[in-house]
């Protein structure tokens, strides 16, 4: 069973998206905010929820209830007045770190996901319509099988979220607002049953749930825009309508207490999830009862915990249950450590330890990935396009090109199983060895972009070797270590474990940077692995010495923050008159 995170961080206006994203999905959460303005735990019998956190108040507001206002306390808590040392350890660090590295509200929610094996019908057969849609007259049709019915409910949730798509509008070529369908369709869900026969007998729980959802994808994406933007970097496209091809077959269903989507334990490693139903008065076969139920058989590896909802993936067989997150066992252990992230080592850790990822396997997929691209290409260029993309939305594709298709995806999915147990078990040492983990804060988005075009001024519309053939081999290696993956998953599980905190770092010179003295020269780091500091001949693997740099960067940075919040005689700073402004620029905490 998998930990399927997902985590965001807010502080200011984003947390109203944040929250939302949170409820998506019918979800519980919990936000933290920085110390003194106290946390709130909220569950899912509201919505809309908004926060703010200013320098002097802070509010939560929802649609259910007035807006909530609160002074942040002057007061700090007794264990920290004493003065911030850079380190603590036993007992006392597990509050010093969850109050000193939190600096920003944040909001987590977590699912389980399991295997689903078959699907059965109990009861009624579910009526899923005329033959003719538009006329009551003809044959009535109803779902005979398990599969039939996953079909029909995986259809009548796409239909109704796009329903509610259609309502969105984007700017014209006149700068006016048009709804991005074209006509929009306002019909609510008892006239949509009412018009269109095969949503009759779909659970209301099922045509709900588009309605939030929706929302939240929308106006995360425009939140999201604005952000990048804000950073002058590519907004990306705003969401689109849901696709059978594209997006694959799904639905997702409230639980709300126990109303539906029921889950009933088996045995050890199988359980039940019941689906209920009721077809429209007289739309039953003969001696048929009007209920009806959907038996979702799932293998599972663990005790499923309370959730809120399911998420079906008919496409892909598997079911994931929105739920609070297992704890990860951690007992005080007064150690930190550094972590430096690569290509020719996944991790290294400042205890001279690494982590290497199975290179020869992915490294074998990835062949065959590509093997299997240049196909499709080929395919392409024979049936006269210019690119496969084309090919792929000309509707006149092959079998052999859609079954090479599945095959790619195939291979993409089992390197990521692979990376992820990698990473999984490898966190999960590092959160229950330390109390303190320390990242680099690396941008990996710029890492991996394309070297800038360099004009020949001998010869026009000619360029000069700028070094993006190696540079190619360079972004294949950082996308098959998968550096973002590391740092996400200490970012949750940092979070389950009580008393560990992490914190990412300015990474600027710490692969030239002697651990020993300080030294600073590009001509130290000799080679990918040996580094030997020209000026106290201190010699040492390349990485282990800059996860070491980093460890004591963070440790610095942690002495910094303690004293801008408390000074260095124990006692508070007004926020605003920090007493050193640089840590904002050398660091970020994030939990």
């Amino acid at each position: 069973m998998d930990e399927c995170e997902r985590l965001t961080y807010v502080s200011g206006e984003a947390a109203c998206n944040a929250v939302d994203i949170a409820t998506a999905l019918g979800g519980g959460f919990h936000v933290s905010f920085p110390p003194g303005r106290g946390t709130m735990t909220y569950f899912p019998d509201g919505s809309d929820v908004s926060i703010e956190v200013g320098d002097d108040r802070a509010a939560a507001s929802n649609s259910r209830f007035e807006t909530v206002e609160w002074d942040i306390e002057d007061g700090i808590p007794p264990f920290c007045r004493e003065g911030a040392p850079a380190f603590r350890r036993g007992e006392e660090s597990r509050h010093y770190y969850s109050h000193i590295i939190r600096e920003c509200g944040r909001i987590s929610l977590m699912s389980q996901k399991v295997v689903l094996e078959r699907v059965t019908l109990d009861g009624a057969k579910p009526f899923t319509g005329y033959a003719d849609r538009h006329d009551p007259e003809s044959e009535r049709l109803y779902a005979c099988s398990g599969g039939q019915a996953m079909d029909w409910l995986c259809d009548a949730w796409r239909y109704r979220f796009n329903q509610l798509r259609s309502n969105r509008c984007k700017y014209g070529k006149d700068k006016t607002l048009v709804p991005i369908g074209g006509e929009p369709d306002t019909r609510s869900v008892s006239r949509s049953r009412n018009e269109c026969s095969w949503l009759a007998a779909v659970p209301s729980l099922i045509l709900e749930s588009p309605t939030r959802i929706e929302r939240v994808e929308w106006f995360t994406a425009v939140q999201r825009r604005k952000t990048l933007l804000s950073k002058r970097l590519k907004p990306g496209r705003m969401p689109r309508f849901k696709s059978y091809k594209r997006d694959g077959q799904c639905f997702v269903c409230w639980h709300n207490g126990g109303r539906n989507a029921v889950y009933r334990r088996v045995n050890r490693n199988h359980g039940i999830i019941t689906i209920t139903g009721q077809n429209p008065k007289g739309m039953s076969l003969p001696g048929e009862p009007l209920r009806y139920r959907i038996l979702l058989h799932v293998r599972v590896s663990q005790p499923i915990r309370e959730y809120t909802a399911i998420q079906v993936d008919w496409t892909n067989r598997t079911v994931v249950f929105n739920n609070t997150p297992t704890p990860v066992k951690h007992e005080p252990t007064g150690r930190a450590v550094g972590i430096d992230r690569g290509c020719v080592h996944a991790a290294a850790d400042s205890d001279g330890r690494f982590m290497d990822l199975p290179k020869d396997r992915l490294k074998a997929i990835d062949r065959e990935i590509r093997k299997r691209q240049k196909a499709q290409a080929r395919r392409a260029g024979n049936a006269g396009y210019s690119s496969e993309r084309e090919y792929a939305k000309s509707g006149k594709t092959s079998r052999a090109y859609r079954r090479t298709r599945l095959e790619i995806g195939r291979l993409h999915a089992k390197s990521k199983r692979i990376l992820d147990d990698v990473y999984q078990k490898y966190t999960t040492r590092l959160v229950r060895e330390n109390d303190l983990i320390v990242l680099e804060n690396l941008r990996l988005a710029n890492m991996s972009r394309r070297n800038k075009p360099v004009p020949d001024p001998l010869h026009e519309d000619r360029y000069l070797p700028n070094g993006q053939a190696a540079k190619r081999g360079l972004n294949r290696s950082l996308r098959q270590a998968s550096m973002g993956r590391l740092a996400s998953m200490l970012a949750y599980k940092t979070k389950l474990a009580e008393g560990v905190g992490m914190i990412l770092v300015n990474p600027a010179y710490t692969s030239q940077t002697c651990s020993r003295c300080g030294h600073v020269d590009k001509k130290n780091r000799e080679s990918q692995a040996v580094f030997v500091c020209k000026k106290c001949s201190y010699t040492a693997n390349a990485d282990v010495n800059a996860a070491r740099n980093i460890l004591k960067r963070g440790l610095d940075t942690l002495a910094v923050t303690s004293e801008n919040l408390w000074g260095a005689d124990g006692t508070p700073v007004e926020q605003g008159h920090k007493t050193n402004g640089n840590a904002a620029r050398e660091s970020v905490a994030v939990s």
